[in-house]
């Protein structure tokens, strides 16, 4: 049993301050790989414990029910499973939405050796990753298909999975997916952007959150304009925060209503004049800002974040490859800061570009080997070189979009405990 006077008492162990410090990380490892290989146990036991409840399927259903003794087996099937995470929930603390999905993840991970999500479990059981990280893979496992596609995307994001942090792996398993999945691109695309949708969730303190679910392409045009609306707000002399800025802006643009395009499915793209870059494979496309001059008169005055947002035109940077362009290819396009975007909205956006850039990508990874020298002066080549070939941010655990890196003056923390997390 832990007891708190063990921190005043603990002598410190001899040798320099640093290795104090290492010898107090170290315990803290040790002691989350002995938790991550409890969670591996759980996740076993949860799954013999399914297994044992349907072998039981009677008795968890109610023998008076005329109800229930009218409906056929597989109606019956699915009241025994519903009864049993209810059962599970309530000896757990759980609610039942987090009971199904700890059994939906003992399910796809909890298999034969060799079998899709066996190395995972393996790999949490020995410590090398985390509950959280192991729940991602099986969420993407369990959204494929068929056990070959599964195979592979385990395969492809297993070793970066005990390297990284679990944002990161998102990323890592979005690609793979999106690569190993047998449906078209396009067609799961077009399927998706059926659930576009905006929620308002209640927060604490008389807040609120409002999230959108949008198309990719439309989500990043969107923050981007914000942001850019945002630091032209700042250098103004507005003395917010760049995060209050935006939920500003959104606000009034949203309240006062603004004139933008709208796609083929009816969202608002807001992405115009697009500089695309095209190479002997891939082409990277980007929309430029343009703002407007700010009002004269008053200097002391501070303009609308929303008067300047709507006069912005946000930048979109996405890679596409080569023959998707020319119409012999439906391999996905690169959307800078999110992942794969289909061919079709690829070629949508890289149509308005007033220009393009070659890039030499690796055929096997995808790296990017190097871009058109004789396009840009070398320092901004240079950057763009090192924004295509990273992506994100390089400091460990970071996925701030390397072009946004590159321009952020400003630091803004994260949401409150227990509120969704948001890119800043």
């Amino acid at each position: 049993m832990f007891d708190s006077t063990m921190l005043a008492h603990d002598p410190a162990p001899a040798g320099p301050p640093l290795a104090h410090v290492s010898a107090a990380i170290g315990d803290v490892v040790e002691l989350q790989q002995q938790i991550d290989a409890l969670e591996a146990r759980r996740l076993v036991a949860t799954e013999r414990a399914r297994v044992t409840a349907l072998r039981a399927e009677s008795a968890l259903l109610a023998h008076d029910d005329v109800a229930l003794s009218r409906a056929d087996t597989e109606r019956r099937r699915e009241l025994a499973r519903r009864a049993f995470a209810a059962d599970l929930a309530t000896a757990l603390h759980l609610t039942e939405q987090a009971a199904a999905h700890l059994l939906d993840t003992a399910r796809t991970l909890v298999v034969e050796p060799g079998a899709p999500g066996h190395a995972t479990l393996d790999a949490l059981r020995r410590g090398r990753l985390t509950l959280a990280h192991a729940t991602a893979v099986a969420d993407t496992l369990a959204d494929l298909p068929d056990p070959g596609a599964r195979a592979l995307v385990e395969a492809a994001v297993l070793a970066r999975a005990t390297t990284c942090t679990v944002p990161q792996l998102r990323r890592h398993l979005r690609r793979a997916r999106d690569v190993a999945h047998p449906e078209p691109f396009v067609e799961r695309h077009r399927r998706a952007t059926e659930s576009r949708a905006v929620y308002v969730d209640p927060g604490a303190d008389g807040m609120a959150w409002l999230t959108a679910h949008l198309p990719a392409h439309v989500a990043h045009a969107a923050f981007d304009r914000l942001t850019r609306g945002g630091r032209r707000a700042q250098e103004a002399a507005d003395g917010r925060t760049l995060a209050q800025l935006r939920a500003d802006a959104l606000g009034g643009l949203l309240l006062a209503g603004a004139d933008t395009p709208t796609d083929t499915h009816g969202t608002s793209t807001g992405a115009r004049n697009t500089d695309t870059t095209v190479g002997a494979r891939n082409t990277a496309t980007t929309t430029g800002p343009q703002v407007t001059d700010l009002p004269t008169g008053d200097r002391n005055s501070v303009p609308d974040p929303a008067w300047i947002t709507r006069r912005i035109v946000p930048t979109v940077r996405v890679t596409v490859p080569v023959l998707s362009l020319l119409g012999d290819s439906d391999a996905a396009a690169d959307l800078d800061g999110h992942g794969p975007v289909d061919a079709v909205t690829a070629s949508t956006l890289t149509a308005a570009a007033p220009s393009l850039r070659r890039l030499l990508v690796d055929p096997v990874d995808g790296r990017v080997l190097t871009t058109d020298p004789g396009t840009y002066t070398v320092p901004a080549a240079l950057r763009d070189f090192l924004r295509a070939r990273d992506g994100v941010c390089r400091f460990p655990g970071c996925t701030r979009t390397a072009a946004r890196a590159a321009t952020s003056t400003t630091w803004s923390p994260g949401p409150t405990a227990g509120a969704p997390s948001r890119t800043t």
